[in-house]
């Protein structure tokens, strides 16, 4: 019984440390994006530039970064519904092969 628990208890650890990589991993590659996206400012900020001209800049970055948002909004709810099918799918054929291994 105590190899059970030594082994529930390493498990849950290590799919914490998974989570954690992941999360890591997530900060890591937004920090990059930010860098990158400094970066492309500064290729298009000029000093001779007004004040309204480097605005008209940000607002239109920050337009297609909202629509970007959107489009992955979009996509992770088409992928969830596919994975809620694929799952229901699976559930019907485990039903299905349970009832039929039940009547031989």
């Amino acid at each position: 019984m105590n190899s059970v628990l030594e082994i529930v208890s390493l498990a849950r650890k290590k799919n914490k440390l998974k989570r954690e990589i992941l999360d890591n991993e997530k900060k890591i590659r937004d920090n990059r994006k930010r860098v990158d996206l400094l970066d492309n400012l500064l290729d298009y900020v000029h000093p001779e530039m007004t004040y309204d001209e480097i605005m008209s800049i940000v607002k239109n970055m920050k337009s297609d970064y909202e629509d970007r948002v959107d489009d992955h909004i979009i996509k992770g709810a088409e992928i969830s519904k596919t994975r809620r099918d694929i799952s229901r799918k699976i559930r019907d054929l485990t039903q299905v092969d349970k009832q039929s291994k039940g009547t031989k």
